[in-house]
């Protein structure tokens, strides 16, 4: 069980005024977006957390094969993930985006945009 984020990554309240949790596949989906959203490093408790954009993304020359390598890593470092693959593109603004495609232990597809 996970505590349920706003899109904004803040806290969000359940009808009783409680901090509000999530469950499958959800929890699953919100853990993968941390995980790439993260900077290696920066993790609180765990600081091999994280996709190390400042060691091998921002700043150098990578490609987009290194980049969905290091995605598909992370993502699959994540528990209750079986199988992850990749669909992204950069946009005109040099801007990444695409759809994380994740397969569960339990056998359920998840879709995480980003």
């Amino acid at each position: 069980m996970d505590l349920l984020l706003t899109e904004d990554w803040d806290l969000m309240a359940d009808v009783n005024g409680n901090i509000a949790v999530c469950v499958e596949p959800y929890s699953i989906a919100q853990q993968v977006a941390n995980e790439i959203k993260l900077f290696e490093g920066e993790g609180w408790y765990d600081q091999s957390q994280g996709t190390p954009y400042f060691a091998q993304i921002l700043g150098v020359n990578s490609n987009l094969g290194l980049i969905r390598n290091l995605l598909l890593a992370r993502v699959n470092r994540v528990d209750q993930v079986m199988h992850s693959d990749i669909d992204m593109y950069v946009d005109n603004q040099r801007v990444l985006h695409g759809n994380i495609f994740i397969t569960s232990t339990s056998g359920e597809t998840i879709n995480v945009v980003y």
